[in-house]
């Protein structure tokens, strides 16, 4: 084994990437057509990962798992992931256009991307080499990107991505979870994709601020400013969600608050 490619500790980022409806579409489909589906588009999401520097660790049915960091240095792999999954959403319209008379639905996905320690070498066996990441990043990673379903949206980032990225990268924080399995809360934010409509800086600063004032119980102040996110963006999922958790908020008594949302499921 090449001395890069040997077991060691590394900070890394990891993305996994997740189609939608996948048994839903399988099913209708057959396996002869849902295999040519499945391979034109994560053979799509595959060139893009490569294209931005990323080593292709997985594919398990409908899911990829990407990483930057290691076995080479990357210095901006928080920065690198974050382009591919914007490019990768990107990529959908184009995807859809090729897919959408056959398997007569959207092609859509979900992506978390999450960055830590992981250790990094060869996850397989001496029968068949893998190389990729072992650790709690990993799961983080991977519960992040089912947390997409519950926001109502398709890329969620943890705060240690969002910390590490280039200015040109514009976030909102979303608010903190507890996933399953794993002890620690996680803070959620979103990333701002191409080809929005709204003043993103403004509106993602007054999102911000209605979510710290329901941080500090303060919901009607909360609620204020989200009714004004929700003018100028009335389909968005993160605000829509923070709606609910202060109504629900709001008729709990107050020892029963936490600001720490519980998701449901994975």
């Amino acid at each position: 084994v090449p001395m890069k490619m040997k077991a060691r500790q590394a900070e890394v980022s990891l993305l996994f990437c997740d189609i939608r409806g996948f048994s839903t579409i399988s099913e209708r489909l057959g396996p002869s057509q849902t295999v040519d589906w499945l391979s034109g588009v994560m053979g799509e999401f595959s060139t893009i990962v490569i294209d931005h520097g990323g080593v292709l660790v997985d594919y398990t049915g409908d899911e990829l798992l990407a990483m930057w960091g290691a076995p080479n240095e990357q210095p901006d792999h928080a920065s690198l992931a974050c382009r591919t999954a914007r490019e990768i959403l990107a990529s959908l319209e184009r995807l859809n256009a090729l897919w959408r008379d056959l398997i007569g639905a959207e092609t859509a996905v979900g992506i978390g991307v999450n960055t830590g320690e992981a250790l990094v070498g060869n996850i397989g066996t001496h029968r068949k080499f893998k190389y990729g990441p072992l650790g709690t990043c990993v799961n983080v990673a991977s519960r992040v990107q089912g947390a997409t379903k519950y926001f109502g949206n398709s890329l969620l980032l943890t705060g240690e991505t969002a910390a590490r990225l280039d200015p040109a990268h514009r976030t909102r924080r979303l608010g903190r979870v507890q996933v399953q399995n794993i002890a620690a809360p996680i803070d959620l934010h979103e990333l701002e994709l191409p080809g929005g409509t709204v003043d993103w800086n403004a509106w993602a600063r007054h999102y911000e601020a209605a979510l710290s004032f329901f941080e500090q119980e303060k919901f009607g102040e909360a609620l204020a400013i989200l009714d004004h996110v929700l003018a100028m963006t009335p389909d968005d999922g993160p605000s829509l969600l923070l709606s609910a958790r202060i109504a629900e908020s709001s008729a709990r008594p107050s020892d029963r608050f936490s600001p720490v949302w519980k998701l449901p499921g994975k």
